[in-house]
């Protein structure tokens, strides 16, 4: 007999497979992405991964119906879309914070934040085809920047937002030309992890 159920050995399985991309990712990062600057801007990888991630395996929580706006109250709707973000999109976004961390002196909060928003936009209940992974990379990246802005400033660095504006655009075009590279493959990936899921849900 098994210790582990085939579901539970899954689990592990995809949190380590999980936990070894964020690690390449950051080796990736670290090595080579930031020894490759484009007029002294880099491609940020990790926010890429994160802001996919987030879009691709998106919400659990189904689609609000037109029955359920109707009869709801505002604050209830409110709070259903407030909770309908990615929570695998925070937690894999926690996780590069938290390597972030370990080599930068400050935690950076948008990872798990942006993660969770990246799950308001879920592609992938769209065609497999679509490219609109583009424009949400430019856009969340925009807003990650931002964040990590004010993040600094709060820490004391009034001068971060002088330089913001001049890579913040550059960064989100370099983010975005990757982020195709990065979809497929996880679109793939969530594909086929649905398609074994389905045969351990049924047993």
């Amino acid at each position: 007999m098994s210790i582990l159920s085939l579901k539970a050995r899954k689990k592990i399985w995809d949190i380590s497979l999980t936990a070894i991309v964020a690690w390449s990712a950051m080796q990736l990062q670290f090595t080579i992405l930031n020894n490759l600057a484009v007029h002294e801007v880099i491609c940020n990888l990790p926010l890429t991964i994160v802001i996919v991630w987030g879009a691709v395996f998106g919400s659990n929580l189904p689609p609000i119906t037109a029955d359920e706006l109707r009869l709801s109250s505002s604050k209830r709707i409110f709070l259903r879309q407030l909770a309908s973000g990615s929570v695998s999109g925070a937690l894999v976004g926690a996780l590069f914070g938290a390597l972030y961390a370990s080599v930068l002196p400050v935690y950076p909060f948008y990872f798990p934040v942006i993660g969770w928003v990246s799950g308001y936009f879920c592609l992938r209940k769209l065609n497999k085809e679509n490219l609109l992974c583009i424009p949400l990379v430019l856009l969340l990246t925009g807003l990650a920047e931002s964040m990590m802005a004010w993040q600094l400033c709060f820490a004391g660095r009034s001068d971060v937002f002088v330089t913001l504006a001049s890579f913040v655009l550059p960064e989100a075009l370099l983010n975005s030309i990757i982020a195709p590279f990065i979809y497929f493959p996880m679109r793939r990936w969530y594909d086929l992890s649905r398609a074994q899921a389905i045969p351990v849900e049924a047993t």
